[in-house]
């Protein structure tokens, strides 16, 4: 045993005689910058606002649940989730900072959280109503009228939750996102509202 060690501490010891040949590379070499915008940074789908490609926004059937979302006078975010999805609900703060950041930028915007649980969570879903949200809870009347939902905003019936689309105040679907959002997509939202 210290017959090993005394070889590994004299191997150590000796070092390398080999002498680079040349700078190290960059680890960024190889890496190339992206030309994206920044809306098509954060939107997995995104449509005009007017023109033959604009889409206007068919709202999902809903059942009876609390308050209903009132008519929207700026920008409508609408936030698919349920109870038991974890980014979904770990979101939540996200949404309510970035709404009211971007509502002091002069910018009106309403989300709508749009629930996916089934008849069985609503306990659960309940609960949710007496918490600080980002705005009201509408409840999808079924897995059909969800999938009809999805058909019309062109994602796939199977795509993960949370699913986020932007409407813009002539109630056009603008930006749709399948997965959860982060911090760091703040500016990207910001300059979509904020670019109209």
């Amino acid at each position: 045993m210290r017959f090993e060690l005394a070889l590994v501490a004299a191997v150590c010891l000796a070092g390398c005689d080999e002498k680079p040949a040349g700078p190290a590379p960059s680890r960024f070499a190889s890496v190339k910058k992206s030309a994206q915008t920044s809306a098509a940074k954060f939107c997995e789908k995104t449509w005009p606002a007017n023109g033959d490609g604009a889409k206007p926004f068919v709202a999902a059937v809903t059942r009876p649940f609390g308050a209903a979302a009132g008519k929207v006078a700026g920008w409508k975010w609408v936030n698919v989730w349920a109870t038991w999805c974890k980014p979904c609900v770990e979101e939540m703060g996200v949404l309510l900072r970035w709404r009211d950041a971007i509502s002091r930028e002069g910018l009106p915007l309403t989300i709508d959280l749009l629930s996916i649980d089934e008849t069985a969570n609503q306990p659960a879903l309940e609960e949710w109503k007496g918490k600080n949200l980002p705005g009201p809870i509408s409840w999808i009347k079924s897995e059909e009228d969800f999938g009809v939902f999805l058909d019309g905003l062109g994602v796939d019936r199977n795509a993960a939750i949370p699913i986020h689309v932007l409407v813009d105040p002539a109630n056009k679907v603008r930006c749709v996102r399948v997965g959860a959002i982060h911090e760091a997509n703040y500016g990207s939202v910001r300059d979509l509202l904020a670019g109209g």
